[in-house]
C-alpha cells in the first residue's frame, strides 16, 4: 500500500529517528490504524527518499517504541497493543505459583486489621442509626445536602480547596469524578495536556472519550512550567490535567513557588484546569491545590480511598462557579447519583475525625516503608516522597524494564514499568514502579524487595540481553 510520511516529517535529527517520529504522529492522527500493513523497506525508501539501511532503523526503532510489530515472513505492521496492555494491567497478575505473587504492582494503601475493624465499626453503627433518607434517596443528583455541607466545610479548611457547598457533587470515587470534569469541558477531538507520565487511568479516559493526550516534560518537582508554556502556545489545549501532588509513577510533588508559576501559564493561556489531587492527604497539611489560584478555572477532585479503605469509593469533585448545569446532567447519564449509603460513612468518619486519624496512620505506616525500601534498594537510584504509595526506580544498564518485570514474575514478584503511564509512544525510561502498600504483611514486603534488590544486581539471562 501507499503510505505518504512526507508531512509528518522533521527536517531535524537523524532521518530514521524523523521516519519513526513520523510514524507516531501519523498513528496519532488516525492517518495509520491498528492493523495496518506497512510497505517493504525498499518501497518506503524509494518514496521518502532515504536508503534501505535508513528505513529499516526507522522501523527497528518505531518497534522499539512500541508502534509496529514486526512479523516474519508477515511484514511490518501497526500495533494493536494498547488496548491490550491496558487490558492486562487492569487485570492484575494471576498466580502462576503455588504462592500468590508478591505485590508490588498495584497502587494500594497500606490496610491493617484496625482499618477493617473501624470499618465494620462504622457499618453496624449506620445499620442502626442510619435515616431512611440515605436508602431510598435518587436525589438531589449532586448527593445529599448534609453529606455535601459537611464535605465542603472539610475541602474549604483542610484542602483549601476553593468553593461553596452549591460548587461541590459527590462522585463515585476520583475516577468518576475526573470522568466528568473532562466530559463537561472537552469535547470528542479536543486535545488536552498532561504530564509527560501520568496516571494511566487517564490515558484510558482519553480512548474512552476520544480526545486527544499530549505530553509535558516533568522533572522531580512535576510539571516544568515553561515546558507547559511552551506546549499551550504550540497545542492551543482546551484543558490541562494535572497531579501536583505525588504524581503516579514518579512521585513528584509541586511545592508552593512551582504551583505558583504553573497556575501563572494556566491563567495567562486562558486554559481549563483539571486537578488530580488525590493523593492530598499522603502529604501532611501545608500544600495548597492549584484549584486555590484559578478558583473561576479550576475543576478539582480528591477522594479517600488512598488513605483508608479502597472499598470507600468516596469522590468530592469541586467546579467553578456556573459549571455545575454541565456537570449534573453527565453525572446523572453515568450513575443518577452517588451512592448515599458510602457517603454517610464517610460523612461520620469526618465528623468524629476518623478520617483524619486514618490519614495520619497511613503515613506513618507508608513512612516506615519508605524508609525499608530505601534500605533494601539502596545501590539504586531512587525517587520518591517520605510518604507515598511507590518508589521510581532507576534501572542498571543491563536491564530492560519489560524483561526485568517478566523475571521478576518467575522469581514471584509483581513490578510495573513505565509502559501504562506513558502519554506518547515514545522510548519508555529505564525505570519501574514498586509500591509499597498492596502486600499488608510487611514481611512478604521486606522479601519481596530483597528479591528485587538481588535481581538489580545479577546480569539478565543472555536470552535478554539487548544490543542497542
Amino acid at each position: 500500500m501507499t503510505i505518504d510520511l512526507t508531512p509528518y516529517l522533521s527536517d531535524t535529527g537523524p532521518k530514521y529517528l524523523a521516519i519513526a517520529q513520523a510514524l507516531s504522529e501519523a498513528i496519532r492522527q488516525g492517518e495509520l490504524t491498528p492493523g495496518t500493513r506497512l510497505p517493504p523497506h525498499r518501497q518506503m525508501a524509494e518514496s521518502l527518499g532515504v536508503s534501505v539501511q535508513t528505513v529499516s532503523r526507522a522501523y527497528a526503532q518505531a518497534e522499539k517504541m512500541g508502534l509496529v510489530q514486526a512479523r516474519v515472513g508477515s511484514g511490518t505492521w501497526i500495533n494493536a497493543l494498547d488496548d491490550a496492555r491496558e487490558s492486562a494491567y487492569l487485570r492484575g497478575h494471576e498466580p502462576r505459583h503455588e504462592s500468590p505473587l508478591i505485590d508490588l504492582s498495584i497502587a494500594h494503601p497500606v490496610c491493617p486489621p484496625g482499618h477493617h475493624l473501624r470499618f465494620r465499626q462504622a457499618l453496624a453503627m449506620l445499620a442502626d442509626h442510619a435515616s431512611p433518607e440515605v436508602i431510598t434517596a435518587n436525589r438531589p443528583i449532586a448527593g445529599l445536602s448534609h453529606q455535601r455541607e459537611r464535605a465542603s466545610a472539610w475541602l474549604a479548611s483542610r484542602l483549601h480547596v476553593p468553593g461553596e457547598m452549591d460548587d461541590r457533587i459527590l462522585c463515585n470515587g476520583a475516577a468518576h469524578a475526573l470522568m466528568l470534569a473532562i466530559s463537561s469541558v472537552v469535547q470528542h477531538g479536543d486535545l488536552v495536556l498532561t504530564e509527560a507520565l501520568t496516571d494511566h487511568g487517564l490515558i484510558a479516559l482519553s480512548r474512552t472519550l476520544g480526545f486527544q493526550l499530549r505530553g509535558v516534560a516533568v522533572d522531580g518537582d512535576g510539571v516544568i512550567p515553561e515546558a507547559l508554556d511552551g506546549a499551550c502556545r504550540r497545542f492551543k489545549p482546551r484543558a490541562v490535567c494535572l497531579t501536583p501532588t505525588q504524581l503516579n509513577p514518579t512521585g513528584a510533588t509541586m511545592g508552593e513557588a512551582r504551583r505558583d508559576a504553573v497556575a501563572e501559564v494556566l491563567a495567562r493561556h486562558r486554559v481549563w484546569l483539571i486537578e488530580d489531587d488525590v493523593h492530598a492527604l499522603l502529604e501532611a497539611p501545608g500544600l495548597t491545590p492549584l484549584t486555590a489560584r484559578l478558583p473561576d478555572m479550576g475543576f478539582h477532585v480528591t477522594s479517600f480511598t488512598k488513605v483508608t479503605v479502597p472499598g470507600l469509593r468516596a469522590g468530592y469533585l469541586t467546579v467553578p462557579r456556573g459549571q455545575l448545569h454541565h456537570v449534573l446532567p453527565r453525572m446523572r447519564a453515568t450513575s443518577w447519583m452517588a451512592t448515599p449509603l458510602s457517603f454517610e460513612l464517610a460523612d461520620q468518619w469526618l465528623a468524629d475525625g476518623t478520617i483524619e486519624t486514618l490519614a495520619a496512620e497511613q503515613r506513618q505506616l507508608l513512612a516506615t516503608r519508605q524508609r525499608l525500601a530505601a534500605r533494601l534498594l539502596a545501590r539504586h537510584a531512587l525517587a520518591s516522597r517520605p510518604t507515598s504509595l511507590h518508589v521510581w526506580v532507576t534501572l542498571p544498564d543491563a536491564w530492560r524494564a519489560e524483561e526485568l518485570q517478566q523475571h521478576a514474575e518467575q522469581e514471584g514478584i509483581a513490578i510495573t514499568t513505565a509502559v501504562p503511564f506513558m502519554v506518547e509512544q515514545t522510548p519508555p525510561p529505564r525505570r519501574i514502579r514498586v509500591s509499597l502498600g498492596a502486600e499488608q504483611d510487611l514481611d512478604r514486603l521486606e522479601e519481596g524487595l530483597k528479591r528485587l534488590a538481588v535481581l538489580l544486581e545479577e546480569a539478565p539471562p543472555p536470552m535478554m540481553q539487548i544490543v542497542y
